[in-house]
């Protein structure tokens, strides 16, 4: 008896990985930004870091990678990110308002957290607005984003709206505008973000409005300036 078998490839989405846009090796932003506290103006530098470098301590970096530092009145932040996967490795951020100030260190020793078909992994949320710069826009419109040490009850993801073109200080970015939000039935309770990032790269941050989370304020970002360029 002569058995024929017929197999149907059936393409199934795949883990999402992020892709480093061509960063240059140093850049610069300036953004202005809009809350219940107040305006304030936010200084962004981002460097890449080679191994021999020593990124502002005596002993060298054992991995590339690029060291974002944000400084502002209220929030102080450095985030490292692996150069070649945009993953957070360590974080430092200070927050500060007329009657505290809070500092807090999150440093990624190991990590072997799985993740399924049309996941993205986020290691750290520090920093989450710069690795998403490396969403892989032309490949996938939506994620789901699994975090390191977050709760796998609730489903976190991103969402591309197609297109949108904004105009700040007589400049025209066209951009991807990214939705993140809760999902499920959760997500009617919570405010959504909202991220637009410029079609060509390196894919910069142009605009974000940025629902309060885990003790932070809402807030509206906006660009004034930037630059970028190889040493």
């Amino acid at each position: 008896m002569f058995v024929q078998l017929f197999f149907i490839a059936v393409s199934l989405p795949a883990q999402i990985n992020l892709i480093n846009p061509s960063f240059p090796e140093k850049e610069s932003f300036t953004y202005v930004r809009n809350s219940d506290r107040g305006t304030e103006m936010v200084s962004v530098e981002m460097r890449l870091i080679e191994p021999s470098a020593a990124d502002g301590s005596e002993q060298p970096s054992s991995r590339r990678h690029y060291a974002y530092r944000m400084e502002s009145d209220s929030k102080d932040m450095l985030v490292k990110l692996a150069a070649d996967t945009l993953r957070v490795f360590y974080s430092e951020v200070r927050l500060k308002n007329s009657h505290s100030t809070v500092f807090r260190t999150n440093e990624i020793v190991q990590q072997n957290k799985p993740t399924g078909p049309g996941e993205l992994l986020i290691c750290d949320g520090n920093g989450l607005d710069v690795s998403l710069r490396g969403f892989p826009w032309k490949e996938y419109d939506q994620a789901d984003l699994v975090f390191l040490n977050g709760s796998d009850k609730f489903k976190f993801g991103a969402k591309v709206d197609g297109r949108e073109t904004l105009r700040l200080n007589g400049t025209a970015y066209e951009c991807y505008k990214m939705q993140l939000s809760f999902g499920g039935f959760i997500g009617s309770f919570f405010p959504k973000s909202y991220f637009w990032y410029s079609v060509e790269v390196p894919h910069i941050l142009v605009r974000a409005e940025v629902a309060g989370m885990m003790g932070e304020d809402s807030y509206e970002l906006e660009l004034v300036s930037y630059s970028g360029s190889s040493e």
